[in-house]
């Protein structure tokens, strides 16, 4: 059993390499045409719950040098990565690819509609890319993230858990 300052740090590390990640890979992070490679991450809720707020606080950290920081992109997609990383690791623990399959559509539709606003461009045109890019992205990171869940948990001295996604 770890403790809570373990569970704090655990936290920060994950969200902390989401928001490097994607500043190390900006320009590609940000834009109507985003591929953002942390997103890989993100199926890890799926095992570890407790790491919701990583991915709140990581999309945060990395949306301060967005080139459209501000409500949209500080308050939004923040909570945008709370509901799709809850509903993520629901839906995750019945299947891990329809998990991440939906955590990829909210995030994909929420970038969307943030940039609909911000630009002029429609949301029809903005919505099929960033939910395609998110779908790929989320579903690689699901085999991915498997393995770097089971390593974390051995060195971490954690037994399996019996409520394992498939």
């Amino acid at each position: 059993m770890r403790g809570r300052t373990a569970r704090i740090a655990e936290i920060g590390a994950v969200a902390g390499a989401y928001a490097a990640l994607t500043l190390l890979l900006a320009p590609a992070s940000y834009g109507p045409l985003q591929l953002r490679f942390a997103e890989i991450l993100k199926p890890l809720v799926i095992w570890e719950p407790r790491l919701i707020p990583a991915f709140v606080l990581g999309n945060f950290l990395s949306n301060l040098t967005s080139p459209y920081a501000g409500a949209w992109e500080l308050l939004w997609m923040p909570f945008a990565n709370l509901v799709g990383s809850w509903v993520c690791w629901r839906l995750g623990r019945l299947n891990a690819y329809f998990g991440a399959a939906a955590y990829a559509l909210i995030i994909g539709t929420a970038v969307a509609t943030m940039l609909s606003a911000v630009l002029p461009a429609p949301f029809r045109t903005l919505a099929a890319p960033l939910v395609g890019s998110e779908l790929i992205l989320l579903l690689i990171g699901v085999p991915l993230m498997r393995p770097v869940h089971l390593a974390l948990q051995r060195l971490l001295g954690e037994g399996p858990r019996t409520t394992a996604a498939r």
